[in-house]
């Protein structure tokens, strides 16, 4: 019978002979995955003592906590980068006319809510990049 999950080969040299199975993946609780999502929005990146901290109240090891914030950096790269190219092939299928997003007129807006330079949200490359 042949297992879902194999374990890995080791690699050639000293103990080749030794096979060490992979530790199964964790399956976090809804419970976990919300507060861990809900620092990600604010925090992209933990001191280690808001790590350990983030850990015990959850019940999770550090380890746990820092492989999980490196995954959600990652998939944010990944999305930024679809969107990016999204946007980039809609471009090219009607020059000027979806590249940039729709905009409320302000003029003829019901109700034109906060003007201003702050009222806008514009995120630079700068704020936009991850890097892990």
């Amino acid at each position: 019978m042949i297992s879902g999950r194999a374990a890995p080969e080791a690699p050639p040299g000293p103990g080749a002979g030794v096979r060490r199975r992979r530790k199964s993946r964790t399956a976090f609780t809804a419970q976990q995955v919300l507060e861990l999502e809900r620092r990600f929005v604010f925090q992209k990146y933990l001191a280690p003592s808001e790590r350990d901290g983030l850990a015990a109240r959850l019940g999770l090891a550090n380890a746990q906590v820092v492989t999980w914030f490196q995954n959600r950096r990652a998939k944010l790269k990944r999305d930024v980068e679809e969107m990016r190219a999204d946007v980039a092939s809609l471009c090219g299928l009607s020059p000027g006319v979806l590249c940039y997003p729709a905009l409320p007129d302000r003029a003829s807006s019901p109700d034109p809510g906060p003007s201003g330079p702050d009222s806008e949200p514009n995120l630079s490359d700068e704020e936009i990049q991850v890097d892990d």
